[in-house]
């Protein structure tokens, strides 16, 4: 389900650029709604959704802050979540065993300053919630992150990574950090644009500087449905209404061996027709 460019593109550098996956009029809506949402406190807020990290530490003036669980107060966002541009990669990744982990909006004001690096593989033994391999022409990563941008994204701006730090043997040292230059990378992208990528990539964010708008981002993680890196993120039971049967399922965890209803869906969905 990715092509030979996509697999290799990912291996080599540990995320790959899915161009105007999102549509246009879904784009819009998220932003109305992130800025709408981004003006309120957490008391305001359609439930469940609520400031990452809590309200007193993550609405701060002037800072980035992330809106969780959106996907309950929006349909645009629990469909984006099972976009087929995204599913098609997740899918195969994951060797068609997903879960989705969780959601955020993220509104970055003018000046918000960076986001330090995270993350990034350092030595031999792998964490199995946060694995990458390759073999017998195959790729899988128990963990990934679809950053949507809702607003185009200049190059020196936002999203930035160490291409193919997935990989790496030993930690970047301490010195190291997002202004460091090369082999840090901005890979530019517009809105409607999904940067995919190994939660295993040493990944971060440079201040957003436009002055015409705020920068605005959805982020959907993935898991595998067996291994996963947190607990409890599955289905919130007093919402479970708000939320699809494909999409609750997608978010519910699943034994090694077991395939879920979903998946079977969506892959009918992707299969070429002849």
């Amino acid at each position: 389900m990715m092509t030979d460019e996509e697999k290799w593109f990912f291996d080599l550098n540990g995320f790959v650029v899915l161009r105007n996956a999102i549509p246009g009029a879904d784009v819009e809506r998220m932003v109305e709604r992130a800025l709408k949402w981004h003006k309120l406190p957490d008391a305001q807020l359609p439930r469940p959704v609520e400031t990452y990290g809590g309200e007193a530490k993550g609405n701060v003036p002037g800072k980035m802050r992330a809106l969780c669980h959106v996907e309950y107060a929006d349909e645009v966002f629990s469909r984006t979540a099972m976009n087929r541009e995204i599913m098609r990669c997740v899918l195969y990744l994951t060797d068609n065993s997903p879960q989705m982990l969780m959601s955020a909006v993220q509104i970055y004001p003018k000046g918000s300053g960076d986001l330090g690096l995270h993350n990034g593989q350092v030595g031999a033994i792998r964490n199995p919630a946060n694995d990458y391999q390759v073999g017998d022409g195959r790729v899988f990563a128990t963990f990934l992150n679809a950053a949507i941008m809702l607003v185009d994204h200049p190059a020196g701006m936002g999203f930035c990574c160490v291409p193919g730090s997935h990989k790496a043997y030993f930690r970047h040292p301490p010195t190291f950090n997002t202004r460091s230059g090369f082999p840090i990378y901005c890979p530019p992208a517009k809105a409607g644009d999904v940067i995919l990528f190994t939660e295993n990539l040493t990944h971060g964010a440079l201040s957003w500087e436009h002055d015409a708008y705020p920068r605005v981002a959805m982020f959907f993680r993935y898991s595998t449905s067996y291994a996963t890196w947190s607990v409890g993120w599955n289905v919130k039971p007093d919402y479970r209404h708000l939320v699809s049967d494909d999409l609750a399922e997608l978010m519910a965890p699943m034994p090694f061996q077991g395939r879920k209803k979903v998946v079977d869906k969506v892959l009918k969905e992707l299969a070429p027709t002849t």
